[in-house]
Formats: C-alpha cells, structure tokens, sequence
C-alpha cells in the first residue's frame, strides 16, 4: 500500500465512525462516543507527546473541553 491508499482507508473509518455517532446520538445511543472519546484522547498523547485524559471520566458532561493533560496544562475541545 501506498500513501494515499493509507489516507484514504483512514478517512473512509473515520467518516463512517462520525456518520455511526451521529445517527446513533440522535436516538440517544452514546456508547460510540465514550470509546471514540477514550481512542482520540490516546491517539493525540502519543501523536503529541501529551498526556491527554478524557475530562468526562473526572467530571460528567464537562461543558466545551473533552481532553486535558493536567501535567502539561493543555486541554482541546473534539467537535463531531
């Protein structure tokens, strides 16, 4: 496989997992974003050298930051 091959599977998961956690948020089905929320936090640690925690899991329904890295000081709102 080549580069853009690589790209393109990803975007195409990606696209569908946005897709998959919209339609199911609409009917209030939100277990795909509690992983998804967990899966980004550590893909952006290790891409970012931080140490990013989901905020939901230390304080429910946080208004506007979803990730923080506490040691670092930096936090970042997902949009879907």
């Amino acid at each position: 496989m080549n580069r853009s091959e690589y790209f393109n599977y990803i975007e195409e998961k990606i696209s569908i997992l946005s897709y998959r956690i919209k339609n199911r948020g609409r009917i209030n089905l939100l277990d795909l974003n509690i992983h998804s929320e967990t899966f980004f936090a550590e893909l952006m640690s290790y891409l970012l050298d931080y140490n990013f925690k989901n905020i939901n899991q230390i304080k429910q329904n946080t208004e506007g930051i979803d990730l923080i890295d506490e040691k670092n000081k930096n936090f970042t709102g997902i949009v879907w």
